[in-house]
């Protein structure tokens, strides 16, 4: 017990300390003034390629940081718990590949925050349930769809500010993902055979083989004739 409790406290410190460097730079970055926004992702501009890496490490308000970090904290705590051998891969390619991406197809304009991140994260989690047919993983897609359903209409330019390409490109990214690793066993927790491989040969306790096709069911077994011959009378009269 002591050491499943151990393993649980584990899936919240990754994403904890992730979220805690987000806000040590943009504390950095207000205090000191240091105008980071100039160090984010330009889009086509050689000069400022390594944009795609630093532009989810920076935020331009309280605001920004703070709707990011609490999105980001609940799906990498996600991620961590139903996928623990694929959370160093899904956590790397969701950092950098939305800003690639973005860097070939946004607007000549400066992009910066972790959207594209969350973007990726919630469209691998929905989509990885959804592939799989699992249970839990489905329970979980539908708690994704109920957290940040509305959240698909900022794939679109519906609003003026707001990098929609890189809320794009994350989603692109987490659906490829949860392709790609749809053959990869979740956790332990939530293990078990999908729905269409569940089936099984052994009879049912109360319907036997019914449930199989006629071809398929044991033949039955014949019902031996009693030596008895038994005449029902339908009145009182006598025979």
């Amino acid at each position: 017990m002591m050491k499943e409790k151990n393993k649980l406290w584990w899936v919240f410190v990754q994403p904890f300390l992730f979220v805690l460097l987000l806000w040590v730079i943009f504390g950095l970055d207000e205090y000191f003034k240091l105008h980071l926004y100039q160090y984010s992702l330009l889009p086509r501009d050689i000069d400022q390629w390594y944009g795609i890496v630093t532009f989810p490490l920076i935020h331009g308000s309280v605001e920004h940081i703070a709707g990011n970090s609490w999105s980001i904290f609940v799906l990498l705590v996600g991620v961590r718990y139903f996928f623990p051998s694929l959370f160093g891969r899904v956590f790397w390619m969701s950092f950098i590949l939305p800003g690639v991406i973005t860097f070939f197809i946004a607007r000549p304009s400066f992009h910066l925050g972790a959207s594209g991140m969350v973007y990726a994260l919630t469209s691998f989690l929905f989509f990885s349930g959804v592939i799989r047919l699992n249970r839990y993983l489905l329970a979980m897609s539908m708690l994704v769809v109920f957290l940040y359903g509305n959240s698909v209409w900022y794939i679109f330019p519906i609003e003026e500010g707001i990098s929609w390409e890189g809320h794009l490109s994350g989603a692109i990214i987490g659906l490829l993902m949860s392709i790609f690793y749809r053959n990869t066993e979740p956790t332990s927790f939530v293990k078990e055979k999908e729905y269409f491989e569940n089936e099984t040969d052994e009879e049912d306790p109360l319907i036997g083989d019914l449930w199989k096709p006629e071809e398929e069911r044991k033949p039955k077994p014949e019902i031996p004739k009693s030596p008895f011959i038994y005449i029902y009378k339908k009145d009182d009269k006598p025979l």
